[in-house]
């Protein structure tokens, strides 16, 4: 039920970026393949996070260098899924508390709309888990 909300409610808001979505719609995995920032300008900083396009489908998020998020990404018609494990022990920024989930990994299904598309950067609007989630990227060198 929630999951249904959801997605109902990112129709709702793709009306509002109809214009943009559609030029995205064009767009090829090729652009996606690379290195960016996420919600952040500058590719120097160790502590902002970073998603790792790779071209044989697979991809990473990192903080401080370590891999937080890897799995598989498709993107069709402007559309990106993911779909990725991670273990909540990864998470710096979470109560220490959960360091007893070492070992422990859960898997999660992303479907973003990615729109203002520019040659080095875009953004991006969708659910991952069961959260919905809005996000910009920088293309790193």
């Amino acid at each position: 039920m929630i999951r249904a909300f959801n997605y109902a409610i990112i129709f709702v808001v793709l009306g509002a970026f109809w214009a943009t979505w559609a030029n995205a719609a064009d767009l090829s995995a090729d652009y996606l393949q690379g290195r960016w920032v996420i919600d952040y300008q500058d590719c120097s900083s160790p502590d902002a996070e970073y998603m790792e396009f790779n071209k044989n489908g697979t991809f990473e998020g990192t903080r401080t260098g370590n891999a937080e998020i890897v799995g598989f990404w498709r993107l069709k018609e402007g559309i990106l899924d993911l779909h990725m494990v991670t273990s909540p022990a990864f998470f710096d920024d979470l109560n220490k508390e959960l360091e007893g989930f070492e070992g422990i990994y859960s898997y999660f299904q992303g479907r973003m709309v990615i729109f203002n598309t520019k040659n080095k950067s875009f953004e991006a609007f969708g659910v991952i888990g069961d959260e919905i989630k809005r996000a910009s990227a920088v293309r790193c060198p």
